[in-house]
């Protein structure tokens, strides 16, 4: 009997969060609501302002803002394959933890260096400063891999 409320109990706070979400517009009947206009509005202002502190006009603005995501995303999962989806989230989730990941311009330029040293004609090599963020962004993809690596256990067979 403890169970069974219990469970009702979370499928009706799960309710009344879902239903307590207002919708505050829409976009080809495709709701937008209020928690992520609130998301939004906290983005663009720095967290300075909700959208309850904004006019009428201002709210409407921000539902133009916030209609093409919803259209795209719309799109996306009609339009994508299941192998075109698990891509995305792949590199979406690869971006994300990249972001959490440091690369120094003094690991930068070792590796800039290799590639210098390594090069037949030296006179094609781009400049450190061209190519700097380019191989940074390559440390902090090799960090995340090395780090996904290092736990893991494979087996050929």
């Amino acid at each position: 009997m403890k169970k069974v409320l219990l469970v009702t109990s979370i499928s009706a706070l799960l309710a009344t969060s879902i239903f307590a979400d207002n919708v505050v517009g829409s976009v080809n009947g495709i709701p937008i609501y209020q928690s992520e206009a609130e998301n939004a509005i906290k983005v663009l202002s720095g967290g300075k302002t909700t959208y309850g502190q904004l006019k009428p006009e201002e709210k409407k603005q921000l539902v133009n803002i916030l209609a093409p995501s919803k259209l795209v995303e719309k799109a996306a999962k009609n339009e994508l394959s299941e192998k075109e989806k698990t891509a995305a989230i792949s590199a979406m989730w690869m971006q994300k933890k990249m972001a959490g990941v440091g690369a120094t311009d003094s690991e930068a330029q070792a590796i800039y260096d290799k590639i210098k040293a390594s090069s037949k004609d030296q006179s094609k090599v781009p400049t450190f400063d061209k190519v700097k963020e380019s191989i940074k962004m390559q440390i902090r993809q090799n960090k995340v891999i090395k780090s996904l690596m290092s736990g893991a256990k494979i087996v050929a067979k």
